[in-house]
């Protein structure tokens, strides 16, 4: 069997940085790609769920959904996904958790879709934002979960 050598040096444990200069060794570092979208959007996750929790009758209005309790309920894991994301220095689960429930979302929306209730427009253009959430969320997740991968 033969042994591959690397060319190139690694630095598998680097010495963070003294002084005023930056440390770009994980260590020391409070970056990550998608932090601060993944702020934004756990801010924009507490301001939902207080939106469906307190104002379930609007949203039913907004989305074609019929079921304040439902509507209620959906508010309190949006509301405890923003507060998870806000308090995690690494927020990756809280995220995944938002695309779970952005799946969740969906398929209520679809169901309403279904209805012969004439809200079907409604469900339709409710489904079309949280489809662009999602996108959002899946993008902030998976650039979470690249860099929770690379710090090991």
């Amino acid at each position: 069997m033969t042994s591959v050598i690397d060319p190139v040096s690694r630095i598998t444990n680097p010495e963070p940085t003294v002084g005023r200069a930056p440390s770009h060794s994980p260590p020391d570092t409070r970056y990550a790609p998608g932090l601060k979208a993944a702020r934004g959007l756990g801010w924009f996750s507490i301001g939902l769920g207080l939106a469906e929790l307190l104002a379930p009758r609007a949203m039913e209005d907004l989305t074609g959904v019929r079921s304040p309790g439902l509507l209620q309920l959906y508010g309190l894991r949006e509301i405890a996904c923003g507060i998870g994301i806000l308090n995690s220095s690494r927020p990756t689960d809280w995220m995944w958790a938002r695309v779970a429930g952005d799946a969740l979302d969906l398929t209520t929306l679809a169901a309403a879709m279904t209805k012969d209730n004439g809200d079907a427009g409604r469900a339709l253009v409710a489904s079309a934002a949280v489809v662009g959430v999602t996108l959002l969320d899946v993008a902030c997740a998976t650039e979470l979960s690249a860099a929770a991968a690379l710090e090991g």
